[in-house]
């Protein structure tokens, strides 16, 4: 489930900003090089949260996810930097559904770091998925 939501997240970016760079964070974040000439845009899964089950018998909750969308340039201000694209990916993911889902809601955004004139910074977004208990036949 995770991997499917953050696939189409991304594929949701790359449709609507398809000058940079759009993947799911790498998996050693450290060894990352932008090597793209404007940016790159990218995904990973940060955190879940699980409500109270809403029923006795069978379980039955919502799960609320939190995805982060990491934002690197090479320009802070101008029309190709981390502000413009903090804004058009604040738009572009603000009330998109991914697929069995309730609409993405942004709740945070921050600086991350800046090395060397790239810049770094985070917005996060939350969507709700529903949690439900695998059948099992009792015989």
């Amino acid at each position: 489930m995770i991997k499917t939501i953050e696939n189409q997240i991304i594929s949701r970016i790359k449709q609507d900003i398809p000058e940079l760079h759009v993947e799911g964070f790498p998996e050693k974040p450290s060894e990352f090089r932008l090597t793209h000439p404007k940016g790159a845009i990218l995904v990973h899964y940060q955190s879940g949260n699980y409500s109270e089950p809403k029923s006795l018998g069978y379980i039955v909750q919502d799960k609320k996810l939190e995805f982060s969308v990491t934002v690197v340039t090479k320009n802070l201000r101008s029309h190709e930097g981390a502000y413009f694209y903090l804004d058009k990916v604040r738009e572009i993911l603000t009330g998109y559904r991914p697929d069995n889902c309730s609409k993405m809601q942004p709740t945070k955004e921050s600086f991350l770091i800046e090395t060397a004139g790239i810049w770094q910074y985070s917005i996060n977004f939350t969507l709700t998925t529903p949690v439900i208990e695998k059948y099992e036949e009792v015989i």
